[in-house]
């Protein structure tokens, strides 16, 4: 081809002008016909490192021609791997020139001048003339920029999997101890029941059922959070339909009166008929979670207040308890998985998927959800959810 590769000082050698070949200059220098054939980017630097020639493939990489006078390299901007700026000076073909040997080993990124990025390889070699004089240096850069980002993929990929394992064991680990907790329960006095029931007096045996009722309840809600989340996963639709919103509302209010009886509530309703398009069963689930959240993290002696309201070209449901409040800075991070503030695991058990619940079912529906710490203590939670369209206006 012209050029040779020495083996003992790994220089490529161009013939004098009398027997030089075809591709290659009568100065000794590869002819531009010779690299534009050439697939990969090349180009050649003159003993001082002024760029004399450069192929098609080079000017591609760097995103312009080298102008005269361009030293060492054609790039616009040259970057390190780790991201610092890369002078011309230092760069692989500089230090070929000035130490008059082969470079290899490096990598480097190559700025545009349309801003885009390019990963290279380049090999840099001195060209030396048959008396063993530097004639110049020749340069073969090899674009690595889709090996960069297929190997940063799979950094990305990895990464979340480590995360996704992390979340999946502590998952596992939040979910066996809330299930363990009341299945102990639940057991512990069935067996005293059979055991020993007979010779229990009333009060006990009263209390025991109780606690295996209330213990079946919230074993019950975590199983139907669980599984109301993994439809969510798998891509369930809401079934939109009409809905007027204060019957289900009321509904709700009413089915927890029914188990805990000794809590107030507050209902505020207006006006009294709003219709939503809205799926019920997810509209149920959110209410249960919402009254559930505000009994577990308030006293007993303060009511859980609900309002129902039109705001613009929304309905809204405001829930409000006297409970533990909310974080100041980000009340919303409430509604992340798993998340439980110091002051709700000092309270309360549970895994923290409730709220996840309800926001992601708000979102199925087209609505939305927030938290706001109250003042004077407490927290409001708010769905909101689009009217149904008026039949009447549409005719």
């Amino acid at each position: 081809m012209g050029v040779t590769s020495s083996p003992t000082t790994d220089r490529i050698h161009v013939p004098t002008s009398r027997d030089a070949p075809p591709g290659v200059g009568e100065a000794g220098i590869v002819s531009p016909e010779f690299l534009d054939a050439l697939a990969v980017a090349v180009y050649v630097t003159d003993a001082d490192g002024r760029i004399v020639m450069f192929n098609e493939a080079a000017a591609e990489l760097w995103g312009r021609r080298a102008e005269p006078g361009d030293m060492w390299c054609g790039s616009w901007r040259l970057y390190w791997p780790d991201g610092r700026p890369m002078r011309h000076e230092e760069c692989p073909m500089a230090i070929c020139l000035r130490e008059r040997r082969p470079v290899r080993g490096y990598e480097a990124m190559a700025e545009r001048p349309d801003g885009t990025m390019v990963w290279f390889e380049p090999y840099p070699s001195p060209l030396l003339d048959a008396d063993g004089r530097m004639v110049g240096a020749v340069n073969v850069m090899v674009d690595v920029t889709a090996r960069r980002r297929a190997e940063e993929h799979v950094r990305t990929v990895a990464d979340e999997l480590r995360a996704s394992n992390a979340i999946k064991d502590e998952f596992l680990g939040l979910v066996s101890h809330e299930l363990r907790t009341p299945v102990t329960t639940i057991f512990g006095n069935a067996r005293l029941l059979g055991d020993r029931g007979a010779r229990l007096d009333e009060d006990a045996r009263t209390s025991m059922v109780q606690d295996i009722a209330g213990e079946s309840e919230r074993l019950l809600a975590i199983v139907e959070n669980l599984l109301t989340l993994t439809r969510i996963e798998a891509g369930t639709q809401a079934d939109l339909e009409p809905q007027v919103l204060s019957h289900l509302v009321r509904r709700a209010a009413g089915t927890f009166r029914a188990r805990q009886s000794q809590r107030r509530i507050d209902l505020s309703i207006d006006p009294a008929y709003i219709i939503v398009e809205a799926d019920r069963a997810h509209l149920e689930i959110i209410f249960e979670n919402l009254l559930n959240n505000a009994d577990k993290y308030s006293s007993r002696d303060e009511p859980i207040e609900i309002v129902v309201r039109g705001d613009g070209g929304e309905a809204q449901v405001l829930v409000r308890d006297r409970g533990i409040g909310l974080p100041e800075d980000d009340p919303g991070q409430v509604f992340g998985a798993f998340y439980r503030s110091p002051a709700a695991r000092a309270k309360a058990t549970g895994i923290g998927i409730g709220l996840t619940v309800c926001r992601r079912l708000a979102e199925l529906q087209g609505g939305r959800m927030w938290a706001e710490p109250r003042l004077g203590g407490g927290a409001e939670f708010g769905l909101a959810l689009p009217l149904a369209p008026d039949p009447g206006a549409a005719a």
